[in-house]
């Protein structure tokens, strides 16, 4: 039963850097919103909680509801809005230098 409790923590702990919202990791892990942020808070204390990733969170809670909703229907199947940002900002950052994209020559 611990290692269960260690990996839900481990796995609950990139949900959440990843900017997962705790209402969207509970959902997912079938336990409930207090559940998460009992493992959040010790995800923190074992020092598995970035500290970026909280400012992007803060950052997303902020949004307006519509622009949360839209956001959140931008995100392939599979994937966070971190994942999908990223994935922004590298092909902005090609675009804007004129500089082919990795393996591909495009």
């Amino acid at each position: 039963m611990r290692n269960n409790k260690t990996e839900m923590i481990q796995h609950v702990a990139k949900l959440h850097n990843a900017g997962v919202s705790m209402d969207a990791i509970a959902e997912r892990r079938g336990v409930s919103v207090r559940t998460v942020a009992g493992y959040i808070s010790r995800a923190k204390t074992a020092g598995l909680v970035s500290g970026e990733s909280n400012s992007l969170g803060r950052l997303l809670r902020s949004l307006p509801p519509e622009v949360d909703a839209w956001l959140k229907a931008q995100v392939p199947p599979d994937s966070t809005i971190t994942e999908m940002i990223r994935a922004i900002v590298i092909d902005a950052y090609y675009e804007e230098n004129y500089i082919a994209y990795p393996d591909t020559g495009m």
